[in-house]
């Protein structure tokens, strides 16, 4: 059976990424990385709001009532909404120069975890191929402190936890991997990594989250499609986007029932524009699966 999608928001993005659902709020928080905006939108509304960033963020999180914390620049930056004001929260340590932050997530013990990436926009917005692997995975504690988890990373995407915590997932966007790590909930740390998915034939992987079966769910950049990936590594559902650059998803809405899949327009031709004009909107695919809920950045 297909699913039923609908479009979210119109938003236009060059490089839609990073959704995160605020449950207090109903509504969606997202970036578009390449315009340096952070979106959002609320569940039923018609308007979606956007704030100008004097950097690219990489991705954001919940943090408290009327902030969001945002990996960006040298750290993570703190926006109060009201004020459209920003002050950093932490510094990375041995930040790699070039880079730039990529995709994050909070674990479910509140900290914010972020990965960095060779910077691929130039500074006349052009956009270039990332050549290394400059990326690297930092691990931003509530009380400040800040841990480099790994490095010689390419495009580090698509950070989630299976729902007992047991279990942390990071694809390797420029490898074309999804990587399952032993992970240890109480110490914030990694153990043995092995391949989960590299499935070629479905594009590359880029963002992803996680549902209440434990599945994960991976954004195909180029692929057209949304995979539903079992904890053995097996593909059990595909939904076909009507965009071929999907690139992150979270689930959403009153229940948690609704898929918000994010997209991008960035690198499209003019012939693959007219033949996807809906490229850089937010989708909502209905009832497909149930999500978990993601904490804010040092909520427990």
């Amino acid at each position: 059976m297909r699913a039923k999608i609908e479009i979210f928001a119109r938003s236009g993005d060059t490089l839609g990424e990073g959704p995160v659902w605020s449950a207090d709020e109903q509504a969606l928080y997202w970036i578009d990385i390449a315009h340096r905006q952070l979106r959002r939108k609320g569940w039923g509304g018609h308007n979606h709001q956007s704030w100008s960033l004097p950097d690219y963020p990489g991705c954001l999180a919940l943090f408290g009532p009327g902030q969001i914390a945002l990996a960006m620049g040298d750290g993570v930056q703190r926006l109060d909404i009201a004020r459209s004001a920003l002050d950093r929260v932490a510094s990375t340590p041995r930040q790699f120069a070039g880079t730039r932050f990529n995709d994050g997530k909070v674990d479910p013990r509140g900290r914010f975890w972020a990965g960095t990436m060779q910077n691929n926009f130039a500074e006349n917005g052009t956009v270039r191929t990332v050549e290394r692997d400059l990326g690297a995975l930092y691990r931003f504690d509530p009380d400040g402190q800040v841990h480099m988890m790994a490095d010689t990373l390419g495009i580090p995407n698509g950070l989630t936890w299976a729902p007992d915590g047991r279990r942390f997932y990071m694809a390797d966007s420029a490898h074309g991997a999804i990587f399952d790590y032993d992970f240890d909930i109480d110490a914030g740390a990694l153990g043995g990594r092995a391949v989960l998915f590299d499935g070629a034939d479905f594009g590359i992987p880029d963002g992803a989250t996680i549902d209440v079966d434990g599945c994960l769910w991976s954004a195909r950049w180029d692929g057209h499609a949304i995979l539903r990936i079992t904890p053995s590594g097996n593909v059990d559902r595909v939904v076909e986007m009507p965009v071929p650059r999907p690139t992150s998803c979270v689930f959403g809405g009153p229940d948690l029932r609704t898929l918000l899949v994010t997209s991008a327009s960035m690198g499209l031709s003019a012939a693959e524009l007219a033949t996807y004009p809906n490229s850089g909107a937010v989708f909502a695919v209905e009832d497909i699966g149930q999500g978990l809920a993601i904490p804010p950045f040092g909520s427990c």
